[in-house]
């Protein structure tokens, strides 16, 4: 055994304080310190396993071991020597401190810059909800000359990427802050797609790019998703790709929904390729982070925040997802995300309970496109009769005359060779007649193109890609129940609330405007009150249940609408506990809506206000009448 005087006179020249610790049956014992180490612990050293369990408190695997002692902090290395334990102290109190110092300023400089963009939001969504308002309002007038008409409508573009812009920055805050959250509610993927290919189609059109979508397996198309911000995901990585790709190139668009085990999960994998300019390895390194954008002369009159790529990452982290990416310069760009998501209950027992047994013929002249067809309709439960041309269609639709047989609907595509559809469809339908569905299968938008087919005969449109969801829900419209649903949702397209009373608290005199514009549109009788203290005396003061609603701003001078609700709501008054109060702010985060119901309302409607969404929200909490 080694005495003390030869521990001294190998240890304690050394520059550092040691400490040697024995090894026993109950654990370590302390076998000798160095001159040093008695400064440091003049107290007595502290117990090996004291010394380890302060460096598990902080410590992650990349990090040098430390722990304090006393008001010092060191690092330590430990080594083993003969029979002891060796634990060699470094003092860092002054590197400690300084990073801890610019850790504590760095935090300090997040918050506040978090706060400063957490009120630019509701300072810069003021003025564009009124510019936004204001606009919406003057395009509804009628006889608006042609000029006037397209100067609004690009004041409308304008705003609307103004407002994106501003999401742009909000979102890289909240999220470098750890503060944004995800709002995961029931969504059909069909209609997540067509919103992002409504964006993305007309975008590639007028960059004058081949676009194409490819969808692969879909074995589940309702899942648990925040729509807002899967869309957000797809179109970045889209309008990128658009935007980074010269005239004439190609953009390629693949989606396919899996299931995981057990079946109660999917994994998405969405594929976005291009044909443009590429990125190079370098900037390949800093593509995820803030506000970087490659410098190139073919770049430099992109508009962009250099935001989009680094929220993308985050949300898709935020998901649970991963992404990748394959680049070079000259050869294109290829974006691939896998993102899991639970799967959410679907209508499909309803439609196919309505549907099954019943009878379609389908035009198509695609064998692919007939195979997928009658597969999704064997799911139905639904007879399938396959025409490839119009003399086909015509002896079906004969046979099932002399048959004493009916269809339920005729599903047709946009295009047949040698078939002019605007000459059949007519004929068809006066061989039908009026009551006879005709479905059309189209790739087109709609919109575009829905006066010129119903005048032809059409019904009802089914988009592309086709989704079993979307095609069931069609074929539901024209059964008896579906009708029936259909006339209980046309009893209250009009909004009238003639009849009810409503308590607006709004401080900016533009937006008390518009919101008096857009209110009165449903016949409401409005009473406005400028602050929170106004909206709560304005209620104190009136006979109870004479206000069936208030609409809250919640920022405000006197008294904010979060103060001015809960106020109301501890009234001493039979109605303080039962009116609908809905807070209607610039505030439109998820912990802004959860600190509005905190405080006692109802609902939230975000700035600036979409008109179909404010009258929803109203028709949930009143009587909704029928004009």
């Amino acid at each position: 055994m080694i005495d003390q005087g030869q521990f001294q006179s190998i240890w304690e020249k050394c520059d550092k304080p040691v400490l040697i610790y024995c090894k026993e049956d109950q654990g370590y014992r302390l076998q000798y310190r160095n001159e040093l180490a008695m400064r440091v612990c003049p107290d007595g050293a502290p117990e090996l396993a004291q010394i380890r369990e302060q460096m598990s408190v902080s410590r992650t695997e990349s990090e040098s071991p430390f722990c304090h002692i006393g008001e010092r902090v060191y690092s330590l290395v430990f080594f083993s020597w003969d029979d002891f334990e060796v634990c060699m102290l470094h003092d860092l109190t002054v590197q400690y401190q300084n990073n801890r110092r610019a850790l504590d300023e760095a935090v300090m400089a997040s918050r506040a810059k978090t706060s400063f963009l957490s009120e630019m939001s509701h300072d810069i969504r003021t003025p564009m909800g009124a510019i936004i308002g204001m606009t919406d309002i003057a395009l509804m007038q009628k006889d608006i000359p042609v000029r006037i008409s397209e100067c609004l409508h690009k004041i409308k573009t304008a705003s609307g990427h103004m407002m994106s812009l501003l999401n742009e920055v909000l979102d890289m805050s909240r999220i470098e802050s750890g503060k944004i959250l995800l709002q995961s509610q029931p969504a059909d993927i069909a209609d997540l797609l067509h919103e992002i290919l409504i964006v993305a189609k007309p975008q590639a059109d007028a960059g004058k790019l081949d676009f194409h979508f490819e969808m692969g397996r879909m074995d589940q198309e309702k899942i648990l998703v925040d729509g807002v911000r899967l869309k957000q995901i797809c179109i970045n990585l889209l309008s990128n790709a658009i935007k980074f790709t010269p005239a004439q190139g190609r953009v390629d668009m693949y989606l396919d929904v899996a299931n995981m085990e057990g079946a109660s999960r999917v994994l998405m994998t969405l594929r976005v390729r291009d044909t443009g300019m590429g990125m190079s390895p370098e900037f390949m390194k800093k593509l995820f982070t803030p506000f970087e954008r490659e410098e190139k002369s073919t770049t430099n009159k992109i508009q962009g925040t250099g935001l989009g790529m680094a929220i993308t990452k985050n949300l898709v982290e935020l998901m649970q997802g991963d992404i990748q990416v394959e680049s070079a310069p000259g050869e294109g760009t290829c974006f691939t995300l896998r993102i899991p998501f639970e799967v959410a209950e679907s209508s499909l027992e309803v439609y196919q309970k309505a549907l099954f047994g019943k009878r379609v013929l389908v035009l198509t002249a695609d064998e692919k496109q007939g195979a997928q067809l009658q597969k999704m309709l064997d799911k139905l439960g639904m007879q399938t009769d396959l025409a490839r041309d119009a003399m086909e269609v015509v002896t079906c639709l004969n046979d099932t005359l002399l048959e004493d047989q009916e269809y339920h609907a005729f599903l047709t595509v946009e295009k047949v060779p040698g078939m002019d559809m605007m000459q059949f469809l007519p004929d068809v339908r006066r061989r039908m007649g009026a009551k006879f569905p005709i479905l059309l299968l189209s790739e087109s938008d709609w919109s575009q193109t829905e006066y010129l087919y119903t005048r032809s005969g059409v019904d009802a449109f089914v988009p592309l890609p086709l989704f079993l969801s979307r095609l069931s829900a069609v074929l539901y419209s024209f059964t008896k129940e579906g009708k029936q649903e259909k006339q209980q949702e046309d009893a209250g397209i009009q909004w009238n609330f003639g009849n009810k009373r409503l308590l607006l608290a709004e401080d900016n005199e533009i937006n008390r405007e518009i919101e008096q514009e857009i209110l009165g549109m449903s016949g409401i009788q409005i009473t406005v009150a400028e602050n929170g203290q106004q909206a709560v005396d304005r209620f104190r003061e009136s006979q109870p249940f004479y206000y069936d609603m208030i609409l809250m701003d919640i920022q405000m001078p006197v008294m904010n609408g979060l103060d001015a609700t809960r106020t109301i709501r501890g009234m001493d008054r039979e109605d303080a506990q039962t009116v609908p109060i809905v807070a209607m702010t610039a505030n439109a985060f998820v912990e802004d809506v959860k600190n509005s119901l905190d405080a006692g309302m109802n609902a939230h409607l975000p700035k600036p206000l979409e008109i179909e969404q404010v009258f929803s929200t109203m028709g949930m909490f009143l009587e909704r009448g029928h004009t």
